[in-house]
């Protein structure tokens, strides 16, 4: 079924418009200067002569002082766990990367979309027959004269389990960034947004208040066509303010996995639009996933790391007879694990074999999975002892913490 368009009315338009704007733990001598080598650098804007430095690639300078979106903290609010906050939030500016590159661009929180507009766009939407038949007062109580609500209607539908399969909720929250670029004299101008959209895989409902929570599992890909139909409205949205006609605008469309799934859901598409251009083209397709491992379902996909995964684990168990398991969640790009993150549940009872156990593990990292990126935790419970990391072939480096 098409996305029907809304119309932008004058308040929205002027929520457009008013919108715009421009306990640390101590490591051991093992990790030396290392810590330091990802620290990201930021732009005084006042005296950018000075404070402009050199920064790692990998990472986006920001502005200072630093302002924050007027939509800042809902996405623990809106999304289902802090993986896909986490997940969503990182991969959006790994998919920025690809059009505003950090050596060119400065980060700025969105400052276009507030957090009145997300939560307009997050509601429902109202069809001309339900807002004919609402009075004065109860169109100001819901703000229907604006109408912003992305996700469908219920038509007058009641019935929570007739809304889950007709009409379920899509869209879980929207995200902006913004990227500056800096002239020859240090003057920073708006020049990129980047629009992340959250949707749901699971329609939660209840059949009754305070009663038990319902799930309905929703088609992914009708979820992503839905993504991508409210992408274009948001377009038609931003460019009917003149301030935006001229910026380069992408859109991604993630899709968030279960509120008790322990890995991340993913970006599905993404889309560029051009400055001045009015209308999405096309998306392309993104081949990320985010799995458990080790797993006796896995995907056809990870076969190869699952199979690794488990020598691995088999190669841990060595070390302690009394050790079960460990958890790894992999990042696969194009059918390739690219990342993998290990936490590895110990029961603490002395630093010295606490820091033998660190050296066991790190050296079966540097002999497991090559070319992957790897970060591997030691904890008993909530506290973290020693952390392993690996670039690609590199060799692995272990922090100890004190």
């Amino acid at each position: 079924m098409k996305f029907k368009s809304i119309l932008l009315t004058g308040a929205a338009l002027l929520l457009l418009a008013a919108c715009d704007g421009a306990n640390e733990a101590e490591i051991t001598e093992q990790m030396g200067d290392s810590a330091l080598d990802n620290e990201v650098s930021n732009v005084q804007i006042e005296e950018q002569d000075d404070t402009l430095t050199s920064s790692s690639e990998e990472f986006y300078r920001s502005v200072v002082p630093y302002e924050l979106s007027p939509a800042r903290g809902l996405s623990s609010a809106n999304l289902v766990s802090s993986y896909n906050v986490e997940e969503f939030e990182k991969g959006l500016f790994s998919i920025s990367q690809n059009v505003f590159p950090t050596n060119e661009y400065i980060f700025r929180e969105g400052q276009i979309i507030s957090e009145e507009m997300i939560r307009g766009y997050l509601s429902r939407q109202y069809t001309n027959e339900e807002l004919e038949n609402m009075d004065d007062e109860e169109l100001l109580s819901t703000n229907a004269f604006s109408n912003l609500g992305l996700n469908p209607s219920t038509n007058g539908e009641t019935d929570p389990e007739v809304i889950a399969e007709e009409a379920p909720l899509y869209l879980s929250h929207i995200l902006e960034q913004n990227y500056m670029t800096e002239d020859d004299e240090g003057n920073l101008s708006f020049d990129g947004i980047t629009i992340g959209l959250a949707m749901n895989s699971i329609h939660y409902y209840q059949t009754e208040e305070y009663g038990q929570t319902q799930e309905r599992a929703l088609d992914l890909e009708t979820v992503e066509e839905k993504g991508e139909e409210m992408a274009a409205e948001i377009l038609t949205r931003i460019r009917a303010n003149d301030q935006y006609a001229d910026k380069e605008i992408v859109f991604a469309i993630f899709i968030q996995s279960g509120d008790t799934d322990i890995v991340p859901g993913n970006f599905v598409s993404e889309a560029v639009v051009a400055p001045g251009e009015n209308t999405i083209e096309s998306f392309t397709d993104i081949d990320v996933q985010n799995l458990l491992l080790p797993s006796s379902e896995a995907a056809e996909i990870s076969e190869e790391a699952n199979s690794e995964y488990q020598n691995f684990n088999r190669d841990l168990s060595s070390y302690f007879e009394s050790f079960t398991t460990s958890v790894g969640r992999g990042k696969f790009r194009d059918g390739t694990l690219d990342t993998l993150t290990v936490e590895i549940p110990i029961e603490y009872n002395s630093r010295g074999e606490m820091i033998g156990m660190s050296q066991f593990v790190r050296d079966l990292v540097n002999e497991h999975f090559p070319g992957t990126d790897i970060e591997v935790e030691i904890k008993d419970k909530a506290q973290v002892y020693s952390v392993i990391t690996r670039k690609g072939d590199s060799e692995a480096n272990l922090y100890i913490f004190e």
